[in-house]
């Protein structure tokens, strides 16, 4: 390998301390200096070209393909949970803001009676977010509720695969045996919970503005997370089979949880249902909830131009060049957004697990500007999880309601009514 002028003999140790190869870093260093070029949108995906409308007479029969492959153990849940708390308490720093006033104004409303500066430090999945009776939950709690609806097997195992932080798995561990074991009590099931980090040989090498290796002070090269699209990984060796993934923070309080619940049911069978028409397509299904726009941020469904012709994908803003006119009216016109709500298959019609590294776009990657000791610099994002990193997947878009979508950003979502106690 022609090593060039880029990187050094100490560089090329640390890069294998880290798990990572010198042709990687090199070819991550080559994205920054040609960055590959923005998504081509073709057209909204929208209900009838791209979106499927599941109507009331088809649950009864997708509803009994989830329940036959649940009671034979065949469902689990992915989630994503080691995003920080930070940015949902954003705004709340000055004591003289109006976010911070309206916050107080509030305070007995919100479920938690810890401090901001605690809370803050915490990730999103141990931040309590319902009040209930018998105590505070927080999403990870109603995450486990939720899987005791939708992935319990005949035994009443219910299989979750949940991907944290390394310096809060004590905490997660805690809670799952502590309240986790009484909620398993009382909903007459068993959880099996197993937790994962985003492994360091999926960080990326960090460049200066020149597109040269950024360096600290001492010399070495700073590695930084590659993005939730470094949890591919962590997904693949999950061992799963037919797998819900949803994000941490769209949960819903027990009571209000039947759109939910109904929904995961009905995805689920819709990707059971195409895994035995498609068997010998030869490649990954999912199906992907998709919800009327709302005003949330979020990325949408879109036809795609490729290199195998147009395709069905969930862009993000940051992918787009909204200085073409044509682009930019594309994205205006888009009907629906993605919430984060999935059925995936890691499994092929004989039952062995999908390399989920071949069906990756590598090109699809974000760059964002950063800074590190008051130094600018550029960081790479790794294909985004259900974005580039499942740009070669079967993709079926089904459209959800929006009561199955009760994510929170911000703290202030928290005093929306479906986070609220009915009685409240």
């Amino acid at each position: 390998m022609n090593r060039g002028p880029l990187l050094t003999d100490a560089d090329f140790v640390q890069i294998e301390a880290h798990g990572l190869t010198g042709d990687e870093v090199l070819r991550q260093l080559a994205l920054f200096a040609a960055p590959p070029a923005s998504a081509r949108l073709l057209r909204p995906a929208t209900v009838g070209d791209g979106i499927v409308r599941i109507g009331e007479e088809r649950h009864p029969g997708l509803v009994a393909r989830w329940a036959e492959a649940c009671r034979a153990g065949r469902l689990s849940k992915f989630v994503p949970a080691s995003g920080a708390a930070s940015r949902m308490f954003a705004g709340l720093e000055a004591a003289d803001s109006p976010e911070i006033a309206r916050y107080l104004e509030n305070a007995s409303r919100f479920p938690f009676a810890d401090g901001l500066d605690r809370l803050r430090e915490l990730p999103k999945g141990l931040v309590p977010f319902h009040r209930y009776a018998d105590g505070a939950r927080t999403p990870f709690e109603e995450h486990l509720v939720e899987a005791a609806a939708v992935v319990r097997d005949a035994g009443g195992a219910c299989r979750l695969h949940v991907t944290i932080s390394p310096e809060h798995e004590q905490s997660f561990r805690a809670l799952l045996e502590g309240p986790g074991d009484r909620l398993a009590w009382k909903l007459g099931v068993r959880f099996e919970v197993d937790f994962s980090h985003q492994e360091p040989s999926t960080d990326t090498v960090a460049a200066d503005l020149d597109d040269r290796p950024f360096r600290l002070a001492d010399g070495s090269l700073l590695f930084r997370p590659g993005g939730h699209g470094a949890l591919l990984r962590n997904l693949e060796r999950s061992g799963g089979d037919v797998v819900l993934v949803k994000n941490i923070d769209n949960v819903q309080r027990e009571e209000q949880a039947a759109p939910g619940i109904l929904w995961k049911k009905l995805l689920a069978g819709s990707l059971l249902e195409i895994e035995d028409a498609a068997r010998a397509e030869g490649r990954p299904v999912r199906v992907a909830g998709v919800v009327r726009n709302q005003g949330e941020p979020g990325g949408g469904p879109f036809w795609v131009a490729g290199p195998e012709g147009p395709s069905l994908q969930i862009v993000e803003l940051s992918e787009v060049d909204l200085s073409d006119p044509g682009q930019a009216a594309i994205w205006k016109a888009s009907t629906h957004f993605n919430p984060v709500d999935l059925a995936v298959s890691l499994r092929d019609g004989s039952g062995r697990p999908w390399r989920l590294a071949d069906f990756v776009d590598e090109s699809a990657v974000f760059i964002a500007r950063k800074t590190k000791d008051g130094r600018a610099l550029k960081a790479l994002e790794r294909p985004g999880l259900w974005n580039g990193a499942m740009a070669r997947w079967r993709t079926v878009f089904v459209e959800i309601p929006v009561e199955a979508f009760t994510p929170v950003k911000t703290v202030f979502d928290l005093l929306r009514p479906e986070h609220r106690p009915e009685t409240s």
